[in-house]
């Protein structure tokens, strides 16, 4: 009697989107991120198998319907944006899905020779999305040196809070891809002096020849509030790989938010749809949008089930657009509902504004897709600062109409600067090592201006201080911290395969 043949392929089908997303952001998405998505389609997977099975009474009918559904609900994201998105796609996608169920569920020839390919097709596929997801994996395990520099905790050298009067709340607000005064006029022709104008009535500090320590939001982040630069991440992982999870893995667990916490501080973190810092685990209260992991996010929207409840004229670029709209004006709700809760407070707030996509005219009216393209980058740049100078106006203004005595400590500041053009081209496998002069200038040059009540700004800031020395400058002053400040200093990495082949470029900055 002839063994049955097994039917595999419905699984390894349902598993390679699954891996295939997983490897082209591996150094970006945590393990277990991949691991619950692979257990969850994987399992629904195997259950309709099983059902169909049962209904069919033949496991080779029933897995060539499994994975043609399967193939219909998980790759109709790559398709759909391969051929950018027209009305025609669904329904001809869904119509091409019915006639091959059909045809599975009548087959009765060359069952045998079908399962063989399909499960010989789908192994093949599943080996090459686990390929880069090894090769990912090996630098850091390879490299990975048990010598490596201790960093050593600054929590001790920091008191409780020491300056007069109560503990003042206090606000870091990091707006995304925000270029200093005289890089905004160098590269986009923008004057922003009136903003900037408005911090120094106020009673901020505005730093002018403030640069970023380093590129991108999460090492720029990692390094600020943890108050030191990144070398020992050289040497604990090797120059070359391109994994970022030990820097996210410090971003969430940073020592500004562990200090302020210990010293009775409620930590309110206002965060985005971007992973590393939508919410923090060690906040009290996470305020942020979008809080789905960005990995379950993006596999979903590749599924055909993110269609349910699209309008049919709205383009899933436009739905992604919408979000970062959406999300934006909500996160300046979510600093008043911060401004409203008793003392004393911490609020982090990472807000994508000016950074892309481009969806705010000046006024705060939306700008669609076609819009965009229309009226350029360096206008859409232009409006989308000037809108987000208007909310920080509005906010400040709220926030700072209370007695001297009560006001807040508020940093507004940046991660970095804009992409220079020729890094959007090819941000992947753009080589900083081989931007100019120019192009490091427009993406370190950066918006970094401190109001400090109660303290004697001049003594303790200079217009060349960077991030690094922020909360070092913070402690010092109001929790009788004596933290000596790093000397301000500017790194750039290679490539996003190098992301620890740290250069230094602050004498090729203004």
């Amino acid at each position: 009697m002839k063994r049955p043949r097994l039917v595999w392929h419905p699984l390894l089908f349902a598993a390679w989107p699954v891996l295939f997303l997983y490897a082209r952001n591996v150094s970006e998405t945590p393990l277990r991120e991949a691991v619950t998505a692979l257990l969850l389609v994987t399992g629904c997977t195997a259950l309709l198998f099983v059902a169909a099975t049962l209904a069919l009474r033949d496991a080779r009918r029933a897995g060539l319907l499994t994975t043609v559904g399967v193939i219909a609900v998980m790759l109709w994201g790559s398709v759909r944006d391969e051929l950018s998105d027209p009305t025609w796609l669904l329904p001809a996608w869904l119509a091409g899905a019915a006639v091959l169920a059909v045809l599975a569920v009548r087959a009765r020839r060359f069952l045998d020779e079908l399962t063989t390919i399909l499960s010989g097709t789908a192994a093949v596929l599943v080996v090459l999305s686990l390929l880069p997801i090894g090769r990912a994996y090996a630098p850091t395990l390879l490299t990975a040196r048990s010598a490596a520099a201790a960093v050593t905790p600054l929590d001790e050298r920091i008191g409780p809070w020491s300056a007069p009067g109560e503990p003042r709340d206090i606000y870091y607000l990091v707006f995304d891809r925000y270029g200093s005064q005289d890089s905004l006029r160098d590269r986009f022709g923008f004057d922003n002096s009136a903003f900037i104008d408005r911090l120094r009535e106020r009673g901020f500090y505005v730093a002018d020849d403030s640069n970023a320590n380093l590129l991108r939001t999460a090492s720029s982040l990692t390094s600020t509030l943890n108050m030191r630069y990144l070398d020992d991440l050289t040497e604990r992982y090797g120059r070359d790989t391109g994994n970022l999870l030990p820097l996210y893995e410090r971003l969430q667990d940073h020592a500004v938010g562990r200090i302020l916490k210990d010293r009775g501080y409620e930590y309110v973190h206002i965060g985005a749809w971007w992973d590393p810092t939508q919410s923090n685990r060690n906040a009290d209260l996470n305020l942020g949008y979008g809080l789905d992991s960005d990995y379950h996010k993006a596999l979903w929207n590749t599924t055909v089930l993110s269609e349910i409840g699209r309008p049919p004229a709205r383009t899933f670029a436009e739905d992604s657009r919408r979000d970062h709209y959406d999300g934006a004006i909500d996160q300046f709700r979510q600093l008043r509902r911060a401004a409203a809760r008793p003392g004393p407070t911490f609020t982090f707030a990472h807000i994508l504004l000016p950074h892309e996509p481009f969806v705010f005219d000046a006024d705060g009216d939306y700008i669609s897709l076609p819009e965009d393209a229309a009226r350029g980058r360096t206008r859409n740049y232009i409006e989308q600062t000037q809108y987000t100078n208007g909310q920080i106006d509005a906010f400040l203004d709220e926030l700072l109409d209370v007695d001297e005595a009560q006001r807040p400590i508020v940093v507004v500041t940046a991660d970095q600067g804009p992409h220079p053009v020729r890094v959007k081209r090819d941000e992947a496998h753009f080589d900083w090592t081989r931007a100019t002069d120019a192009e490091l200038a427009e993406k370190f040059r950066i918006l970094n201006a401190y109001l400090l009540p109660g303290v004697d700004e001049t003594d303790v800031l200079y217009p060349s201080i960077s991030p690094v020395n922020t909360w070092r400058v913070i402690f010092n002053s109001y929790f009788g911290a004596d933290l000596p400040l790093l000397e301000d200093r500017s790194f750039i990495w290679r490539d996003e395969a190098h992301v620890y082949d740290y250069s230094e470029i602050t004498d090729r900055l203004p």
